[in-house]
This record gives C-alpha cells, structure tokens and sequence, in this order.
C-alpha cells in the first residue's frame, strides 16, 4: 500500500468534507465520512454531497434526524444515488414503515432506514421480521437493548429467517465472549449481532477467531476498545489468514501518526479495517461482493451509530449547561 497517497488522499478529503459539510460539524463525523470515501478509493464530490444535504433540509422538517449530526453520515450514504429526491424520499418511506412496526422514531431509526429491503412488496414484511428480531434479543438482555439495536435488527433480519434463533445464537455468542474478559455493554452486544451475519446457526469458531484477533492486535501495540468490538466480529466472519491480518496491523501503524487523527486515535483501527476490506475484494475473487457491501454498511452502521452516540452527548451537555 502507498501510505503517502493515502495520507494525501485522506487529507484532501477531510477539507473537502469540512467544506462542503460546514465547520460547525463535529469533527468525528468529518473523519467517518472521508475515511469511508479514502477507503472505498472513491472521489468525494463537494457539489453532489451539498445537493443531498439540501435535498435533505427540503424534505424534512426542522427537528428531524436528517437535520441532526447523523443526517451528514446519511447523506455521505445517499451519494450513490442518481435522483437525490428519490433517494431521500424513500429513506423517508422506510422510515415511516419502521416506524409503522413499531420501532421508536429517531436518529437510529433513520440509520436502520438505510438497511430496509429494496423491494418494494417486501418492506412492511422485512421491517415486520426486524421487529420480531428486536424483540427476541431484548428477551435475552432487557435492559441492555435499546434503540441503538435497530440499525443490526433491520440489517440482520429478512421476511423468512427465524429471529428467534438467531437471537438464542447472539446470547450465546455474548455470554462465551463474556468469559474472555470482554467488558459487558452495547459493544459486546453489537459484536454478537455481527457473528451472526453470515447464518443463525451457532458456528463454535467465531469466539474463538474474535479472542485470537483482540489479543493478536493488544500483542502489536494497537489499543482495542469496546468501540472496536464489532470490528473484531467483521474480521473474525472474513476468516483472515495471518498475511491479511499483518496488513491491518501495519496499516494501523503507519495511519496512527498522520497528523489529522493525533486527537482521535480511536478512529485508526476503523479506517485501517475499511482499507483492508476493499483491499481483499479488489484481489480476492473468492470474496462475495454482497459479503463485502454488506460489511462496509456494517462499517457504516456502527461508525453512525458512533455518530449518533456524539450527537446524543453533546445535546445532554449542551442541555446540563445552560
């Protein structure tokens, strides 16, 4: 990998998203975005992006999400979209529909929006299939679940699968992984959701891929958070050999001193993981291209869900000071 293009690259586009995003933005959202276009080797269009967000405003009302901080992670999103109205207002229909099965309206339902099924016929009965799911793993973790799950509930459901199980498989997933000393919470919970993507079915391998990849990356210096841990479940279900691994972990490295990320070091294992997921597609045929779309909505999720996280933080601090 040329780490001076992509220190360039990842430079040109943090000042083009700035740009077009305005400076009032947070900072974390301006480096999701460009890490997302630097990773995917994608150019980021200022004038497409700014159409969007207006779009966007036009659309919804003054106290939506898409007007919030999560909106500008959507927008990012809704890019590849030829008709800018279109995309917008069927974002705003699957809203509706989430909403309709119940979900709770807000910055998540908007991120789980994203994740509805394209077919037309299919939606009210996917985002039907979403709730079960959302129900049966908040009867495993009552407290635990929340509405910061249904961005993974819509994602990992379908009009046939059987939520029930895959929602026993995600308990199981959390409790082994529990007895590895991973911290207990939201992460761990978004971690077992992501070990079951590729099926429902209970696989004995995956934990023990996900202590190998955390303790791999704790031995070469890179500090894994709880933030990371959904990023341990999309190596883990990618299977990486040693090499692949090694490439992650040298990335990591060489990101970790660019300049941009000095206060948000956090965000380097993240960018570093969406370079090597494109990296393996561009050379390994044997990838399924809907595996790899599939986890870069994943990437995309969770950084939104960080997103969103931000945005809820800040509107709490905002509100305890004045």
């Amino acid at each position: 990998m040329d780490y001076v293009m992509i220190e360039n690259t990842f430079t040109n586009t943090v000042e083009e998203v700035s740009k077009a995003a305005g400076w009032t933005v947070d900072r974390k959202i301006i480096l999701a975005i460009a890490s997302t276009f630097v990773a995917s080797g994608k150019t980021f269009d200022t004038a497409k992006y700014k159409s969007v967000l207006q779009e966007m405003k036009k659309q919804s009302s003054w106290m939506s999400p898409l007007r919030s901080t999560v909106g500008y992670s959507i927008a990012a999103n809704l890019m590849e979209q030829e008709n800018v109205e279109k995309a917008v207002k069927d974002l705003l229909t699957n809203v509706s529909i989430l909403r309709d099965a119940k979900f709770r309206s807000g910055n998540f339902s908007y991120i789980g929006a994203q994740f509805l099924t394209e077919d037309e016929k299919d939606k009210k009965a996917h985002a039907q299939a979403a709730r079960s799911l959302f129900d049966a793993i908040r009867k495993h973790h009552p407290f635990l679940t929340s509405y910061e799950d249904i961005p993974y509930a819509v994602l990992l459901s379908s009009s046939n699968d059987d939520g029930e199980l895959r929602a026993e498989t995600m308990n199981r997933y959390y409790k082994e992984l529990r007895t590895y000393n991973f911290n207990a919470g939201n992460e761990l919970q978004w971690l077992s959701q992501v070990l079951t993507f590729l099926s429902p079915q209970f696989d004995g391998q995956l934990v023990p891929n996900v202590v190998m990849l955390r303790d791999t990356l704790k031995k070469q210096n890179i500090k894994v958070r709880a933030m990371h841990y959904p990023l341990l479940g999309f190596l883990a279900i990618l299977n990486l050999n040693k090499t692949q691994l090694q490439d992650i972990i040298d990335l990591h490295h060489e990101l970790k001193d660019l300049k941009l990320l000095k206060w948000h070091r956090e965000f380097v294992l993240f960018m570093a993981v969406q370079i090597a997921i494109y990296d393996m597609a561009k050379v390994q045929k044997s990838l399924s291209m809907t595996i790899m779309s599939s986890i870069e909505l994943l990437i995309q999720a969770q950084q939104a869900a960080m997103m969103a996280a931000v945005s809820a933080a800040a509107i709490a601090s905002s509100s305890s000071s004045s």
